[in-house]
């Protein structure tokens, strides 16, 4: 399949980048909470078991689907956007001997058959598409997954949009092109695209314990990351998980996971 190699949101997501997320989010991953997360998201579902068919929005370099095809026997579909992303995971998979059938394209132009799925969940990527396309993939969504079928969705929310966020997190939210939501308005999101069984759990509390845990891990450890990165590569990451931690702290960021059945 063609990939996607122009985005990597603003230079976000370059390979180097994407290296130095890794050494620092853990084997596999480049978001925050690492491995930690992915448990966490996998505690709702109850269709993990041999031969689950599961999508993965947003796979990334692979670690939360690479983890469900070892631990569970699953079937495992990944989709990302990004062309250095879908790169790195598809050699991962070669070299483990994996059968994660990874693809790089936009999930909104994709077109799977419907019931193709059992699972399907994202992490850290929703929140690039706007209320409107969140609506269009959900809708995709319903039709792709099988009876009893479940969604999982991990991702950065806010506090309601009646309330006032202060200026640094508004500025991070327009200059990474984010679409936020507060926990429970994004579950009511997935409950008008018909799923049942909706669970909207805000987990900030424990999403700041991960971050302050990483942020101490990558200080103890940041003479041994690679010789590629430089100290301003280091303190840029340092300040964003700086400011981080104050915007969890003081409730403007949260994060979220939603549950979602299609019955």
């Amino acid at each position: 399949m063609a990939t996607e190699d122009k985005w990597d949101n603003k230079g976000q997501y370059t390979e180097k980048r994407i290296m130095l997320y890794e050494q620092i989010f853990g084997k596999g991953y480049i978001s925050a909470g690492g491995h930690r997360m992915t448990e966490q998201m996998c505690l709702p579902l109850q269709n993990l078991k041999k031969d689950s068919r599961v999508l993965d929005i947003g796979s990334g370099i692979g670690g939360p689907a690479f983890f469900l095809e070892s631990q569970y026997d699953c079937s495992l579909t990944g989709v990302d956007l990004c062309g250095d992303i879908f790169t790195i995971a598809t050699e991962r998979t070669a070299t483990k001997g994996s059968k994660v059938n990874f693809m790089c394209g936009d999930i909104l132009n994709m077109d799977f058959a419907s019931k193709s799925f059992d699972v399907i969940m994202s992490r850290d990527t929703l929140l690039h598409l706007s209320e409107t396309k969140k609506r269009e993939l959900f809708a995709k969504c319903i039709q792709w997954l099988d009876d009893n079928g479940e969604i999982v969705i991990g991702d950065y929310c806010r506090r309601p949009r009646d309330e006032e966020i202060c200026e640094s997190f508004k500025a991070y939210i327009i200059d990474r092109g984010y679409d936020l939501h507060e926990p429970l308005a994004y579950g009511k999101l997935l409950e008008d695209a018909g799923f049942k069984q909706v669970e909207a759990k805000d987990v900030s509390i424990e999403f700041l314990e991960m971050l302050e845990t990483e942020l101490e891990r990558f200080r103890n450890n940041s003479h041994q990351l690679s010789e590629n990165f430089t100290k301003d590569d280091y303190d840029s990451i340092e300040k964003n998980w700086l400011a981080k931690i104050e915007w969890v702290r003081s409730g403007d960021m949260r994060k979220g996971i939603l549950f979602g059945r299609q019955e």
